[in-house]
């Protein structure tokens, strides 16, 4: 008997070695916790389509409202509903978009997360010194400027992070006003567009930000399971540049550039997530491949719903010179290479697409 045991200890113990190097090794590789916590966050969202001014602040399409999505998205996560404000169309008045900020701010301690987000027009003062977001009554009265975002943070914010976000006209304002944060906390900004630049009328930015944010595969870069601060801003800067031939604008400070914002799945294939042009209905449209099926690709279509996904061939599908799809966004963590206006990056849009609406609708296809 004592030999059966040592004969069996003899095989057992290097299977267990095995099976826990094996643990180990998984461990390193497993997504990493991600970094904001539901409990702690605080969400402030903004979202206008329509305005009393409606001569000066032309009406959006209400349908399928990315804004709603993203509110959804936080609601479902597990915010609570007194730590996330959403404010839509003529809710969203210059005096009360200020009084709910404020009184949100006052009302966050110490190592809280907050979001901020807005989308609809943006537009300068006369002198073009003070950049707005427009407000359901602005033009009657001034709207929500982006100095004074920052201003109230610094004012009342208690927590640890802040991440502004904005998909609207001259939206990269608030990239450079977010350079005037306190360091006391960690802050990031993303924005659409450049401070001195017009933002297209699709969703293609805040569909991205939503993608991160949900833990989409292809919003993963390189593939380790984790989509995080840098690789949401490299997604962004590829979808504007690729689908809008625009320029979003990105700082950050305090915060890693790995930051993990959200856990995803692994890829199926290498081809998840690359950008290109696929030929449909004897036409040529900017796609991005989001699953594959043997030798067929399912695309979407950027400026067009989730029910306009198509099953695709090879075929059917060419590269496009103006996609990036290299696996890493580490260029992201050196503060040199953060991009948009603020840091002299600007593209020319002299050749940009204005047949689009915001409910995504690309009226003219690519030829």
């Amino acid at each position: 008997m004592d030999n059966i045991f040592r004969r069996t200890a003899k095989v057992i113990f290097p299977l267990v070695i095995l099976v826990a190097c094996w643990i180990a090794s998984a461990s390193t590789t497993a997504a990493r916790e991600r970094s904001w916590q539901p409990q702690r966050t605080w969400v402030f969202i903004v979202g206008i389509l329509k305005w009393q001014d409606a001569e000066t602040f032309p009406s959006f399409p209400q349908t399928n409202r990315r804004d709603v999505q993203l509110a959804e998205f936080f609601r479902r996560e597990g915010v609570p509903a007194n730590q996330l404000t959403y404010l839509k169309d003529a809710q969203a008045t210059t005096r009360e978009v200020r009084a709910r900020f404020s009184q949100m701010l006052s009302q966050t301690r110490e190592g809280d997360f907050l979001f901020v987000y807005f989308t609809g027009h943006g537009y300068k003062s006369d002198d073009e010194r003070t950049t707005y977001f427009a407000t359901y009554d602005a033009g009657a009265k001034s709207g929500w400027s982006t100095r004074s975002i920052v201003t109230d943070i610094n004012s009342a914010f208690r927590g640890a992070g802040v991440l502004l976000t904005a998909d609207c006209c001259f939206s990269g304002e608030l990239v450079k006003d977010a350079r005037q944060l306190n360091t006391r906390f960690s802050y990031a900004a993303l924005t659409s567009a450049t401070s001195d630049k017009l933002s297209t009328e699709n969703w293609t930015f805040t569909e991205m930000l939503l993608a991160g944010l949900r833990g989409r595969s292809y919003a993963d870069i390189d593939g380790d399971g984790d989509v995080t601060l840098s690789e949401m801003a490299e997604n962004e800067r590829r979808d504007m540049v690729f689908a809008e031939d625009q320029q979003p604008a990105f700082t950050f400070s305090g915060f890693p550039s790995d930051l993990v914002m959200a856990n995803a799945p692994r890829p199926a294939t290498p081809d998840i997530g690359r950008r290109v042009m696929v030929r449909s209905e004897n036409n040529w449209y900017k796609a991005r491949i989001v699953e594959a099926h043997g030798n067929r690709f399912r695309v979407h279509y950027f400026g067009y719903e989730d029910t306009d996904d198509e099953w695709v061939l090879p075929r059917q599908i060419r590269e496009d010179r103006n996609a990036v799809e290299s696996r890493s966004a580490s260029g992201w963590q050196r503060r040199a290479e953060q991009f948009g206006h603020v840091d002299g990056w600007v593209r020319d849009r002299s050749n940009q697409n204005t047949n689009t609406t915001r409910n995504g609708w690309l009226t003219t296809p690519i030829n």
